[in-house]
């Protein structure tokens, strides 16, 4: 791929490709529910998007967790699409998504000290990347999402 990776933050005009997105049968989602999701984040919390040819092909979604003295940070969910896997997106995403989250507590004078993220132990790769990075496997919680399921939470230390 000869293509730049451009990483930033939403904008309005992505609202509508971003929902069409995360609406889809392997998400378990309606179209309802991803409007819901994509406008609460843009509006509330952080949405990083990593475009390619100006197509989005990767999106965080992160939050402050709890109340912003405590200096948590949480990724929501991260995304990058199948064909564009294994080229350094998902790293970009989380790389800036964490430096975003110290760059936060910092402008408030706050301490930044965690950031928490929570997967599915079958999505290896997944785990490879979040360990590459520096998170940690901290504990495991059967059906926290799905019920059977087995999930698993990942802190990095700030």
């Amino acid at each position: 791929m000869t293509s730049e990776i451009e990483i930033g933050a939403v904008t309005k005009k992505d609202v509508r490709r971003l929902v069409k997105i995360f609406s889809n049968a392997d998400l378990k989602t309606s179209m309802e529910e991803s409007t819901w999701f994509v406008n609460c984040y843009r509006d509330y919390h952080h949405i990083l998007l990593a475009k390619v040819d100006n197509e989005i092909q990767g999106a965080c979604f992160w939050r402050i967790e709890g109340e912003r003295y405590s200096g948590l940070g949480w990724i929501e969910n991260i995304w990058v699409e199948e064909k564009f896997r294994k080229l350094g997106i998902g790293e970009k995403l989380l790389g800036r998504a964490v430096a975003d989250i110290r760059k936060y507590f910092s402008d408030l004078g706050v301490k930044p000290r965690r950031v928490v993220l929570t997967t599915q132990a079958e999505r290896k790769s997944a785990r490879r990347l979040y360990e590459k990075i520096g998170f940690r496997h901290v504990a495991s919680i059967e059906g926290i999402y799905d019920p059977g399921g087995h999930d698993m939470v990942y802190m990095l230390d700030l």
